[in-house]
């Protein structure tokens, strides 16, 4: 089946040594080139909920910026929301768009979401009275102001930061710097951090695409605002997609949740997030969907999804316990993470904090959990030899498992 791809451009912000400070992630959703996409189309809060959804859902953050953190655009919409608070705050700098309206509640939201550790930055700021006058409530609550020197002239750079000399925590960003003399004059003016074709054009990074359909989204908010519906019933939905569920991994490696207690499966995770976390993190899935057709599954989550209901079934053969059977669910949906996500199983398992017999069957390829999964690939392999011994080592009925396996390819 057809996997689409997404993609997130990525442009280096640097300091006065040219040494790197941030990236600043941009949206971009094409499948041919930079120059045959309109961007300028695209509604802005769409456009911050899709880069925050594939940045933190699909590629995770730190294979966008490794160690450094994020700048990223957001109108007043996506500030006053919810999903803001699923961008993890010590990773992002929030920027204030240009066309936003400052008025008192953009203001009480900024200042609260301050106190609860979020950065912010206004974006091409025009050092002049008019922007004084508009911004004055929200620069002693931001930490940098971006200059477009393609709008301000650098010869009026350095009365204009001199005039903001009041707000001594305030760093200036210069954007759009494209010679070494406009970055030597910034530098004069006092700018600190700097921006622009001198130093790097945006990188363009793609990624094979895990959208879920609108009706597993559907169906998951559902149960989510059914206070009749329990844990279990919301684990099963997430089982039977895949797709989200490797989502909900990445989303869990990159956002703002540090568990302690080590996952064990689908249901120990929703558990931990809890339901209204999850809940404004679909959401902004779905919004992030709004302007894309309908993407059909890949053959890989429909093996994902295989191997979940298979281990599931293996597990209660075997006569495990509940709190098994979730994990070896959970383990068949991840044992494929790393060709998705294109990256070491290593490099994803190390990221987030999972139940010891978990990380052995998937890296040592030990344990009951890991004969599960070796029987899984024999059937999917067709290696009917191999998938006899591994089944008769830990005691399985090869008839039982046969009809585990044709009822899970269903």
């Amino acid at each position: 089946m057809f996997m689409s791809s997404v993609f997130i451009a990525r442009q280096p912000i640097v300091d006065s040594k040219k040494e790197l400070f941030a990236y600043e992630l941009l949206f971009r959703d094409y499948s041919d080139s930079v120059e045959n996409s309109d961007f300028s189309k695209i509604e802005d809060m769409y456009a911050t909920s899709r880069v925050a959804v594939n940045t933190l859902g699909q590629f995770g953050i730190e294979a966008i910026v490794g160690e450094s953190v994020a700048f990223i655009n957001a109108d007043s919409q996506f500030i006053l929301s919810d999903f803001i608070t699923m961008l993890p705050k010590e990773r992002f700098y929030i920027e204030v768009l240009e066309d936003v309206k400052v008025d008192d509640a953009l203001v009480k939201r900024v200042m609260e979401l301050r106190k609860a550790g979020y950065r912010f930055a206004l974006d091409d700021m025009v050092l002049d009275e008019k922007f004084l006058k508009e911004y004055q409530k929200l620069l002693p609550l931001v930490d940098i102001v971006k200059i477009d020197i393609t709008l301000f002239g650098i010869e009026n750079l350095k009365s204009a930061i001199g005039a903001l000399s009041g707000y001594s925590h305030l760093k200036f960003l210069a954007e759009k710097v494209e010679t070494l003399r406009e970055f030597e004059l910034c530098k004069d003016a006092g700018c600190t951090l700097f921006q622009g074709y001198f130093f790097a054009k945006p990188e363009v990074k793609s990624r094979s695409s895990l959208d879920p359909s609108k009706s597993t989204l559907l169906e998951i908010t559902g149960l989510l605002l059914n206070d009749e519906s329990d844990l279990k019933e919301i684990s099963a939905a997430f089982e039977s997609a895949p797709d989200l569920s490797l989502q909900l991994f990445q989303f869990l490696n990159s956002a703002r949740f540090a568990f302690k207690t080590p996952v064990r499966s689908i249901s120990h995770a929703i558990m931990m997030v809890g339901r209204r976390d999850l809940l404004t993190w679909i959401y902004m899935i779905a919004y992030a969907k709004g302007n894309l057709s309908a993407i059909e599954r890949s053959a890989l989550v429909s093996l994902a999804m295989f191997r979940s209901r298979f281990l599931r079934k293996l597990s209660a053969l075997h006569g495990d316990r509940e709190k098994v059977q979730d994990m070896a669910a959970f383990m068949g949906t991840i044992s494929l993470a790393d060709t998705i996500f294109e990256m070491p199983m290593e490099s994803i398992v190390e990221k987030i904090n999972l139940d010891g017999a978990i990380k052995t069957a998937l890296l040592k390829y030990e344990g009951t959990l890991a004969e599960y999964l070796a029987i899984a690939k024999s059937v999917e392999e067709g290696g009917f030899d191999a998938f006899m011994h591994s089944a008769a080592k830990i005691g399985l009925d090869i008839d039982a498992v046969k009809k585990a396996a044709i009822e899970s390819y269903s």
